[in-house]
């Protein structure tokens, strides 16, 4: 039985902090060589025989690169976890690196940022970043120090305290927050970041009670929940979409940019698994969402990292929000989520810890490999 929370026993030296690995060498070619290496070593589902599973098969976001990073990492194996409270909410994390059965420690390659008052009580940040490919894990530790480094808390504060936010310069900043990361990472060579990059998606609540406000940003394909209360029934309402590279906005950019988008074919000719960013003439980089930060690869034929933005006024219905990774939507809905927030009677560390526990065992039952799974929980006690 999985231990309590869904992961791995929890390691006390698990922190948020970014270890940097070398510098990158060789051509881009060299590089793009040595990822194929790995390109196609994909686990085998534990029903993989079974033709009603094949589309469960192979979760991997990124068919290139997906070897296991440096090894010995202590600040990115394991669990970790945050809480805290103040007037307007209260809030549990928890992210619990995944399952490898080669008997290998799985780094964690998820990471979160969870400022309960950011600058100001009536500002709050939260957000999930869930990296992939070999420098993942560094690629996500990047984006969680450097979007709370870049928002700009001055304008939250004066935005927050405001009877008429203007949550169009809200807005605005928060792409260009996402973007400004994305080149930065970009520039900087300490961190591979061609075939590794991160989903992103993160929520401000801003506002004095009464006039409550979350402000989504969201690149890939974590999500971030509403719980709201409608005819006595506990509902979910999604304030991001997943960016598949199926859905035909999408799709469309990608195809304009010569990329292609298919799933991996197996060797009988049957497509396996989700739909997937491919470049024109190599079955690389094999990216299984729209858009991501990183991913310098993927960026040339469409991926980029400009967030879709969603706006939510607070009201007395709406009773929790759940930030989480694709460890978690892999195998619960929405509203199976609620379900499980709802039975835990508003302990926000229970909350984390069955939502955590369930995807745990979804994955096991599914796969013999388990995706890093993270998840974060808001109550608000005052809208």
């Amino acid at each position: 039985a999985p231990p309590e929370g869904g992961g791995p026993p929890p390691n006390p030296a698990a922190t948020a902090a970014v270890s940097r690995p070398a510098p990158s060498t060789g051509s881009l070619a060299d590089r793009l060589s040595n990822a194929m290496g790995g390109a196609f070593s994909k686990k085998g589902s534990k029903r993989d025989k079974d033709p009603r599973t094949q589309d469960k098969q192979n979760r991997r976001l990124s068919v290139s690169g997906i070897a296991q990073g440096p090894q010995g990492d202590s600040n990115t194996t394991g669990t970790v976890t945050d809480k805290g409270q103040n007037e307007y909410l209260r809030f549990s994390a928890l992210s619990n690196a995944g399952y490898e059965p080669d008997g290998h420690k799985k780094t964690n390659q998820d990471a979160f940022i969870s400022f309960v008052e950011f600058g100001e009580p009536a500002v709050s940040v939260f957000g999930v970043f869930d990296g992939h490919g070999a420098c993942g894990h560094h690629v996500s530790a990047y984006v969680r120090r450097e979007i709370p480094r870049i928002l700009d808390k001055e304008l939250l504060k004066a935005e927050s305290a405001s009877a008429r936010p203007n949550i169009d310069s809200v807005a605005k900043h928060f792409i260009s927050v996402f973007e400004r990361v994305n080149n930065a990472l970009e520039a900087d060579k300490s961190i591979d970041s061609s075939l590794s990059g991160t989903t992103a998606v993160s929520g401000i609540v801003l506002g004095r009670a009464g006039n409550r406000k979350i402000i989504t940003a969201n690149a890939g394909d974590s999500r971030i929940i509403i719980g709201y209360e409608e005819g006595g029934q506990l509902k979910a309402k999604e304030l991001s979409e997943d960016q598949k590279p199926d859905l035909e906005c999408e799709r469309q950019r990608i195809l304009k940019c010569g990329g292609r988008v298919e799933p991996l074919i197996d060797e009988n000719g049957e497509p396996i698994g989700p739909h997937r960013v491919w470049l024109p003439n190599m079955m690389l980089p094999g990216l299984a969402m729209a858009r991501s930060i990183g991913d310098d690869i993927a960026a040339t034929v469409g991926v980029h990292a400009t967030p879709e933005i969603k706006v939510h006024d607070l009201t007395e219905r709406d009773k929790f929000m759940v930030v989480a990774s694709d460890g978690v939507w892999e195998f619960l809905s929405s509203e199976d989520v609620v379900e499980i927030v709802k039975g835990c009677a508003g302990d926000a560390d229970r909350a984390c810890q069955e939502i955590c526990a369930r995807s745990y065992r979804e994955w096991r039952a599914e796969e013999e490999v388990v995706d890093d799974i993270t998840a974060v929980v808001i109550y608000f006690t005052k809208v």
